[in-house]
């Protein structure tokens, strides 16, 4: 489903993006040269993509366990591939090879987080749906609120990374990468 989402973004990107992704502004190269000059408020950066991960996980975990749960996670799936399709596309069509560098430095190291936790996470809820375990009445909820919980840890985890780590690694490519050349 991630392939097919991500096949779809850059089909969308090459049909569409021409005349209008590239001016939206969506890395724009104005932002990108800025960027490694921007002094980062860390606490609201913070705030903000903790808020943004933490609802998203815990939709995928409190969907995952009920009748809709293994559509949710489908079509999480899909917008993830298709969004990282037309991330990548623009990058490319943007700053071409450059623009892969780019792309693989905005996700990273958080990355290496968030997708084995939604992996993991989705493969249980498919499990349990599939297995016909019916959570509600079945699972004990002492494990399954330990299991969120620990979730929820990894996920910090990948928020704390995505604040403070990020940005330095972004900064750094930046700063070797030349989007004028």
């Amino acid at each position: 489903l991630f392939m097919i989402g991500f096949l779809t973004g850059i089909l969308f990107t090459n049909i569409f993006g021409k005349a209008y992704i590239l001016g939206v502004g969506l890395l724009g190269e104005y932002f990108l040269l800025h960027f490694k000059y921007t002094q980062i408020n860390y606490s609201r950066l913070l705030i903000y993509v903790f808020q943004e991960r933490m609802k998203l996980f815990l939709i995928v975990c409190v969907l995952g366990i009920t009748n809709i749960g293994i559509p949710v996670i489908g079509a999480f799936l899909v917008w993830l591939g298709f969004s990282s399709g037309v991330l990548l596309s623009v990058s490319i069509l943007k700053f071409g090879l450059k623009g892969i560098v780019i792309c693989v430095s905005s996700v990273l190291p958080q990355f290496l987080i968030y997708i084995p936790v939604f992996l993991l996470y989705a493969d249980k809820f498919i499990d349990m749906k599939i297995s016909g375990r019916n959570t509600w009445k079945k699972q004990k909820w002492p494990q399954y609120v330990l299991f969120v919980l620990l979730g929820v840890l990894a996920v910090t985890f990948g928020v704390v990374l995505e604040t403070y780590v990020n940005p330095i690694i972004l900064k750094k490519i930046l700063t070797l990468v030349n989007l004028n050349a």
